[in-house]
């Protein structure tokens, strides 16, 4: 396990890294650090504007980040820009954003410019709340028919995901952040979601979460077509014998 001295030691030998290569024309902070609201289980998330050479200065970094004791890294693209993120052997994780310095800027409040320029950019915005009451009829259609057919751990697969798109209409509606559960302890009322989390695979026991999760579903629901589209999810087929 890292230590707090091991992390803000790394994340200086980052800043001190990215101030003295030429082809780094900007770096932030972002994430938890930014917000000052890091704890010891925050890890380093760190922006890197590039302005030339965006292959070699991921190549660079990757393998600096290797001498600094990584073990694994897995990428996630957006658009042009790409976050590399890296495991290191201590279970620290850093995550390294490479932009094109034309595109480098804040897109939340968790930006904290260290140097150089950002440019003025839209900021990410909230998930579609139409989109995720579709998305959580869809997993529950196919929570019902997995169940039918007694495939109970897809039902259970399918019924997790359909929970997860509730939580995110839940947290729109109270105007907290809605990705990632970001929001789900600052809701007024969390424990409302205990009794959509199935215990076991018995069908029972999921058809009991599921009539949860479609009564939460409900309660988000302003549209009256889709309201009557997610009444009909119950009740659950019985699974053969």
């Amino acid at each position: 396990m890292f230590s707090v001295l091991e992390r803000d030691q790394l994340r200086r030998d980052l800043v001190n890294a990215a101030g003295i290569d030429p082809r780094v024309v900007g770096a932030a902070l972002t994430g938890s650090t930014a917000l000052g609201e890091e704890d010891r289980w925050s890890d380093i998330d760190f922006a890197l504007s590039v302005d030339r050479e965006m292959d070699a200065v991921v190549t660079d970094w990757t393998a600096l980040m290797y001498a600094c004791d990584a073990v694994g890294h897995v990428d996630v693209r957006r658009g042009s820009v790409l976050f590399r993120v890296f495991l290191m052997r201590s279970s620290l994780q850093v995550d390294v954003a490479f932009w094109p310095s034309s595109e480098f800027g804040a897109t939340g409040p968790a930006f904290k410019l260290l140097f150089g320029e950002a440019n003025p950019l839209p900021r990410t915005p909230q998930p579609d709340r139409a989109e995720l009451a579709g998305l959580a009829w869809l997993y529950g259609l196919h929570v019902r028919s997995s169940l039918a057919r007694g495939r109970v751990w897809q039902a259970l697969h399918l019924l997790n995901g359909m929970r997860d798109h509730v939580m995110s209409l839940c947290c729109l509606a109270e105007g907290v952040a809605a990705v990632q559960g970001r929001g789900l302890d600052d809701l007024a009322d969390p424990d409302a979601f205990a009794g959509t989390v199935a215990v076991s695979t018995r069908p029972e026991e999921l058809g009991r979460a599921f009539h949860v999760v479609v009564g939460l579903l409900l309660r988000e629901v302003t549209d009256s077509g889709v309201a009557q589209a997610v009444r009909a999810l119950s009740p659950v087929v019985a699974p053969p014998e």
